[in-house]
Formats: C-alpha cells, structure tokens, sequence
C-alpha cells in the first residue's frame, strides 16, 4: 500500500524491518468468479525485536465481481499503521483492481493471467504518499495435488508525492497442496527488489516465507444461506533478510454470493 511503499525505501537506506502492507496475497488467474459477489477482507501485522520497527498493520476492505468470464474486477479501500509508538491508523488508499484470465486451464504447460491496479492517495499533508500503478503477469500450474502460483508485478508511483522515479519489482510465489477443501497447507514467498536498476543487495531487500492455511467452506453448512462460500487464509511469515520484519502475521477472509 501507499504508506509501505514510501516507508519500504527508508526501509532499505537504514537496513531496517519494512511496515505491514496488505497485499500478501497471492492473485490466481483463476480468481474470476463471473456471477459472483465477492466481499473481502485482508489484513496484516508485524511483529519485530525492535519495538519501533514493531506495531505496523495493514488492513483492506474489498468489493468486486467477475464483469465477463475472463475479468474481475474490485474496488479495495486501504487502512495502515506505521511501526513504532502511538502511531495512528490511517485510511490511505482507494484502489482499483483487475484480472484478466489470458488462457483456459491446461489450454497450455501453464495457465497465465494478468493483474492491473492504479491507487489513489487519500491522505493529506505529511502523511500523504504517492499515486501508484501496479501491474505483472499471473502463472498457474497444477502438479499432481499441488497447485503453484507465481506473481510478478512492476509498481509505478505516481503524482507529487513520489518517493522513487522508477519502476518497483516485487514477486510472490505460492505452492499449494490441494489435500482437502476446508483446509488445504500451503508455502508462500513474498519478496520485493526494489527499484530496478538501483536494488540494493539481497540483504537488504525485503523476502519473507512461510506456512499459510487455505480453506473453503459452504455458507449452507455454516448455518448462513443456502448459496456462497467462505474462503480463509491464514499464515506466519519469517523473515529471511535484515530488511525484513522477524515474523509477520497475515489472514484473508472472503464471502462469495452468488447472483
């Protein structure tokens, strides 16, 4: 989000733990869900030895729908905390975001997709950040029972308040055994270049990995409808870098309605 990205390069400078964001997601070219509402919730937090680089959350509130069988479409509304003492949490960005499945599942050796997001600063005065676009392909394979999901995305700030001129690489990487629908293990790679170009080393770029839990259950065995699913994320990310937070905990929560 806005607030992580203007603190991920004073981050790198000081060789200290990045502050939470909300986009520890891995996004699926198969996530288009046409005739479906969708409403979701992501969260995070991080946690550190260092209590002023400890404390950052991050939490999101999203709406979409698939808009044609190969398009999804959200609308996401962003809410984060700086690390340290006392600090406020703040509505900073809307976003628009965008999947677009580009071949049919096993059409080819891997299914491919692609992702486009532009979000719009909300926040004023110091606390203000810059304008971003955010975009990359989507790659798919299934390998037996497990499903491997890989993202790579290039981000662009944009408007006055930009704290890089260039473009940002970030990649994240899922592998993801399908063992049973309500909770299936999962492994999951997060990591962030920075400016290309300009990326400091390996130990000093964010990379975090971790153990996630996957689920999806019926709203009618739940006791809440007939129709629809609710699908959960739930994992703890270490940190494997000096730039990285020791451990961040991060969640997801979706209902899925049919129309």
């Amino acid at each position: 989000m806005i607030r992580a990205v203007r603190a991920l390069a004073a981050a790198l400078a000081m060789l200290a733990p990045l502050p939470a964001r909300a986009d520890f997601h891995i996004v699926s070219p198969y996530e288009i869900d046409f005739g479906e509402l969708e409403i979701e919730h992501n969260g995070d937090a991080q946690f550190d030895r260092l209590p002023s680089n400890s404390g950052a959350t991050s939490y999101t509130l999203e709406l979409g729908t698939g808009l044609t069988p190969w398009w999804h479409s959200e609308i996401e509304f962003g809410w984060d905390r700086d690390p340290g003492f006392n600090e406020p949490t703040l509505f900073t960005q809307v976003v628009t975001e965008n999947t677009f499945q580009l071949t049919e599942p096993g059409e080819y050796f891997a299914d491919f997709g692609f992702y486009f997001e532009y979000g719009q600063t909300v926040t004023t005065g110091h606390n203000a950040g810059p304008n971003e676009v955010t975009f990359g392909p989507l790659i798919a394979k299934d390998i037996g029972q497990f499903t491997h999901t890989v993202n790579l995305f290039l981000t662009r700030q944009l408007g006055p308040n930009q704290t890089s001129s260039g473009l940002d690489f970030s990649y994240a990487w899922q592998s993801r055994w399908n063992l049973w629908a309500p909770l299936s293990p999962a492994i999951e790679i997060y990591g962030d270049t920075g400016t290309l170009g300009r990326s400091p080393a390996l130990g000093q770029q964010e990379l975090l990995i971790g153990p996630v839990a996957i689920g999806s259950l019926r709203l009618d065995e739940l006791g809440l409808g007939h129709a629809g699913k609710l699908k959960y994320e739930i994992g703890w990310l270490f940190g494997a870098t000096q730039a990285s937070p020791q451990g961040t905990l991060r969640w997801r929560l979706e209902v899925e309605i049919p129309f």
